[in-house]
């Protein structure tokens, strides 16, 4: 939570809280609270009892680990926007099929931009946000493949660091993104 705040403040503008984090649906809460400007999400949504904690904490999105046609229809419902997780060219024509318009490309990594424009090629209206090994290194050529965002997780948020130099080691990491994607 505090890491998530750090990365805020150094210039971050879209923080997605995983539901493999303790106590998640708190965080989100805080961090709306604390950081109105900033847009607040959940991660790892894997079921509907997620979803819902994660909507009434104020998620302002969801990103999921994979392609649940019953989550996405729950967000649906709920006027939450859903980013489920796709890999393969099958899930990338179902996740279209379900009028999902942004997908979550997962994992991004080994298989680098080439696979994602590769991916892209037969499926032009789908808007995909690679995750999943995603730096300030790659990043850059990810958005040059055709990535509508990119998602940064252990290179912006390395636990191991976090814990041993507190949670401001994030916000030289969050520069050095913003730079390479700007």
């Amino acid at each position: 939570m505090a890491s998530a705040a750090c990365a805020i403040e150094a210039g971050l503008e879209v923080i997605e809280v995983t539901f493999t984090v303790p106590n998640a649906a708190r965080a989100i809460e805080r961090l709306r609270h604390e950081h109105p400007t900033a847009l607040i999400g959940a991660g790892t949504v894997r079921t509907l009892t997620e979803l819902e904690k994660a909507a009434t904490a104020g998620a302002e999105f969801l990103v999921a680990p994979g392609l649940n046609p019953e989550l996405v229809e729950a967000a649906r419902m709920r006027g939450l926007p859903i980013l489920p997780g796709v890999f393969t060219a099958s899930e990338v024509d179902s996740a279209v099929r379900l009028g999902v318009e942004v997908l979550k490309l997962f994992p991004a990594e080994p298989l680098g931009p080439a696979y994602m424009s590769a991916l892209l090629q037969p499926f032009p209206a789908a808007h995909l946000v690679p995750t999943g090994g995603i730096t300030a290194a790659n990043a850059g050529a990810y958005l040059e493949a055709g990535a509508v965002a990119v998602a940064m997780g252990s290179s912006l948020f390395p636990s191991t660091r976090i814990t041993a130099e507190g949670p401001r080691v994030v916000e030289p990491l969050v520069a050095e993104a913003l730079a390479a994607v700007r």
